[in-house]
């Protein structure tokens, strides 16, 4: 993972923009990285069996967009005056634009989107930490605000090398922030071999079980790169998502992995990541094992 990019925060105008802009800035400064806010608007030109003609409504969109980023830029600048901010206003498709600022960017930040439906969010989110080139971040507005200085970073571990990858990029960002990090690997429950349902998903008691060792041994190797980082495990029978999800409404963020090839990237997030980044309650960071 890069850390010579700039932090790209993606806004678009609504209220919930404040907090996705509030996490990025702040990210920024834990960093020391530049930022650049974009927002991205509609083509002003539309295709028709007749020609090619300018939609004024979407020029009108361009102007109003940089005005905005324009008087956030100087207000964010006038808070933190060691950040180098900048604004880029994209005209076209949000994934695909967006796409295209990660290819050099070290982290972008999206909102999740706008209101839930059965409290399923981030599908902005979610196709974007699909084919992004760098980690994403799902941020959602939260009424509340900050979590407490003792909720702790969570990052979902399964074994593979994605996993892996974001287990470090998560204790890095669990020390930046000086929490702890809890290293969680949920087995999934198996079907009841008397025919009544599923075992009752909670804390595992099976100490022996190979996946559950392989997480203890991830545990006691961050713990080994990171002294003085307080590196927690929880080991559960439950489905991996629910088990993330559940996690995370007591945590300050949610780190999961997830494997991208070449062209094919879109169509392999994983079912784990996607559904923790359209229900999980924090901020959902995804990172990408490009090996």
């Amino acid at each position: 993972m890069r850390t010579d990019g700039p932090v790209v925060i993606a806004l678009d105008g609504r209220a919930p923009s404040a907090s996705t802009l509030a996490w990025g800035i702040a990210e920024a400064v834990r960093r020391r990285a530049a930022v650049v806010l974009t927002q991205v608007v509609a083509s002003p030109w539309t295709s028709t069996f007749w020609g090619t003609y300018p939609v004024i409504d979407a020029v009108d969109a361009e102007v109003e967009a940089k005005e905005s980023l324009t008087r956030l830029e100087h207000r964010e600048a006038a808070r933190h005056p060691m950040l180098d901010i900048s604004i880029d206003v994209r005209r076209g498709s949000v994934v695909p634009e967006l796409r295209e600022l990660s290819t050099a960017a070290q982290l972008v930040v999206v909102g999740a989107g706008g209101p839930s439906v059965r409290g399923r969010t981030g599908v902005l989110g979610a196709q974007l930490a699909a084919h992004a080139h760098c980690p994403v971040a799902v941020v959602r507005h939260d009424p509340d605000g900050p979590m407490p200085p003792e909720a702790p970073i969570v990052v979902g571990v399964d074994g593979s090398p994605a996993s892996l990858e974001a287990a470090r990029v998560a204790a890095r960002e669990a020390w930046m922030r000086g929490r702890a990090l809890i290293v969680a690997h949920a087995r999934p429950t198996l079907a009841d071999p008397y025919g009544e349902g599923s075992l009752r998903p909670g804390v595992t008691q099976d100490v022996d079980d190979r996946t559950h060792q392989a997480a203890r041994r991830v545990q006691s190797s961050l713990a080994g790169e990171n002294p003085g980082l307080d590196v927690r495990l929880e080991l559960l029978d439950d489905n991996p998502a629910a088990a993330l999800v559940r996690l995370g409404r007591r945590s300050a963020l949610l780190v999961v992995g997830t494997r991208g090839l070449g062209s094919f990237r879109g169509m392999l997030l994983g079912s784990v990541s996607t559904e923790v980044i359209r229900s999980a309650s924090c901020p959902v960071l995804v990172v990408h094992d490009n090996g």
